[in-house]
């Protein structure tokens, strides 16, 4: 089952693995940072027309990004699945210090 908010996570973490900001990635992609924003709270998911050049920036695959999936990191997909699908009025700082917590246990890999 397709899950919006485990992509947006993905593609969190991948661009922050990356050390880019979401202006960056817009700039590279040439849409709005808020595009990005909605994508990484689940709020929206990138247009296909987007998505190869999005892959190619966060160094992944296509298939990796909408099946937010990595083979190359051990231990990813663990902990992507523990990241609880949040509700759109959360409190944005408290869901980014999550997934900077997941960033790191994966940058320990």
């Amino acid at each position: 089952m397709f899950n919006i908010a485990k992509v947006g996570a993905y593609i969190t973490i991948l661009r922050k693995s990356k050390k880019m900001t979401q202006g960056k990635l817009a700039e590279i992609l040439g849409i709005s940072h808020q595009a990005v924003s909605n994508w990484e709270r689940g709020a929206a998911l990138p247009d296909i027309t987007l998505l190869l050049d999005l892959a190619n920036a966060l160094g992944t695959t296509v298939d990796n990004l909408l099946s937010a999936s990595r083979d190359d990191f051990k231990g990813f997909d663990e902990i992507l699945n523990n990241i609880e699908i949040i509700p759109a009025k959360i409190d944005e700082t408290e869901m980014l210090r999550e997934l900077e917590e997941n960033l790191l246990k994966i940058n320990e890999l």
